[in-house]
């Protein structure tokens, strides 16, 4: 997949998450406000309570109106902006305005006293959700504006303040309870701790939201690359395959190398397809082929490519594996064992596997859009043959020569036979599993 693609499944995501905790917090913010809706209306009455009330329900259906939005996927950045803005401006509309008595006794600088910044860093935490840094440092800078700008108009309203520099001209106990009971006490020193406060507050909760879109990035772009690998390689592959590959998007350059490879295929396939159902035929195939990747994978083999019922498995390609051979065949052993001790979607099956070792040339082809691991290779295609010639010998496993050196001469193989190989100088020597009785070539 090119990397531009890649770039944007992140991006998709990301915004999907974000999407995501607005919803959450959206929904969080609904059941908190019909809540407070239902304690002023409990505690005050729907006729005193009105005023709040009202307030409280043009929250609620602004809330709302958003949140469906969202779940519709149809907010833009912008929106996400205003609709953090109203919240606080309303917030602060509500401090600056809204009384805390009906008499209108209780000055309104009070409103400070009784409800600090709670309802501010709540409204933070609605920014931090969203997983946008931007909108993180933006929220905490309209709080903060909002909270000396309802400050300011309550102060520029009274007709006399008291502040801590009054208590400094008499710093004696009886005059700090005076100071801090005073209702005229405007208390500056507070709201600059405030604002201190939400600032930190702000930058903090904004590197910890960007931090956690890098390792959202990193873990996505690590899902994608593990995508990318089996896609290539196919459904079973070796950890250390997956490790290697995620850091190289799945493209290996072409080489040569020394490598044993297995060509495994389905015996009387064609009379067993002729009985079968294509929906039956596709469930036996993909139960065959499922064992036999996972075998392959135990024994450090890539499955490289599906051929109808045939499959091809390679040792020593693309990683490095010095016992090639000798995986190749304990896997072919165990494949065999496989077949002859349990069926596949209910039927018994038969095989045929030819390994070969030798020289291949190795690498991934194809466009951006479609890449996949190729050998090819005169013991790519000697393997082919082997596992064709296994209808001559009356064998379910031949490998060459090559094969049984690199694997330290076993002594579970037996030389069957030499065979002619078209494109070689040389005879080939085939070996076979010694329960097979030598035939005459």
């Amino acid at each position: 997949m090119a990397t531009t693609s890649i770039h944007q499944d992140i991006e998709t995501a990301l915004a999907d998450t974000e999407r995501a905790g607005l919803a959450i917090v959206l929904t969080i913010r609904s059941v908190l406000i019909g809540v407070a809706l239902l304690a002023i209306i409990g505690t005050m009455g729907l006729d005193r309570g009105l005023f709040g009330a009202s307030f409280a329900l043009i929250f609620l259906f602004i809330g709302l109106g958003y949140r469906s939005i969202v779940r519709a996927r149809r907010d833009r950045i912008w929106m996400r902006y205003a609709f953090i803005t109203l919240d606080v401006v309303l917030l602060g509309l509500i401090i600056a305005f809204v009384p805390l008595s009906q008499t209108g006794d209780v000055p309104q600088i009070f409103v400070f006293r009784v409800y600090t910044i709670g309802a501010f860093f709540f409204l933070l935490a609605t920014a931090a959700l969203s997983l946008s840094p931007g909108l993180v440092l933006w929220s905490g800078s309209v709080i903060i504006l909002t909270l000396w700008s309802a400050w300011a108009w309550i102060v520029w309203g009274m007709e006399h303040r008291v502040a801590w520099s009054d208590y400094a001209l008499d710093p004696t106990p009886a005059k700090y309870v005076w100071i801090v009971l005073h209702p005229d006490m405007i208390n500056l020193s507070t709201r600059v701790s405030d604002t201190i406060a939400l600032l930190a507050t702000a930058l903090v909760t904004a590197a910890a939201v960007q931090r956690a879109r890098d390792l959202l990035r990193t873990r996505i772009a690590s899902e994608r690359e593990r995508a990318e690998v089996a896609e290539v390689f196919g459904r079973f592959v070796p950890e250390e395959v997956v490790e290697t590959l995620s850091h190289s998007n799945g493209v290996l350059p072409p080489e040569e190398r020394t490598a044993t490879v297995m060509f495994i295929d389905i015996e009387g396939f064609t009379s067993l397809s002729e009985r079968k159902t294509p929906e039956e035929i596709v469930t036996l195939l993909d139960a065959f082929f499922d064992e036999v990747g996972a075998i392959a994978a135990q024994h450090r083999g890539v499955c490289i490519s599906l051929i109808g019922d045939a499959a091809l498995i390679a040792f020593n390609a693309p990683l490095d594996n010095p016992d090639h051979a000798g995986c190749a065949l304990a896997c072919a052993g165990d494949l065999l064992d496989r077949t002859e001790t349990a069926p596949f979607a209910g039927e018994r099956l038969a095989v045929r596997i030819g390994i070969a070792t030798g020289p291949v040339a190795a690498g991934t082809v194809g466009g951006q859009g479609r890449r996949t691991y190729t050998l090819y290779g005169d013991t790519v295609n000697l393997a082919q043959r082997l596992e064709t010639r296994n209808k001559a010998t009356g064998t379910h496993l031949l490998a060459d020569g090559a094969t049984w050196e690199a694997a330290g001469a076993p002594d579970g193989l037996t030389c069957l036979d030499t065979i002619r190989v078209k494109g070689r100088e040389r005879p080939v020597a085939i070996y076979a599993p010694r329960a097979a009785e030598p035939v005459n070539g």
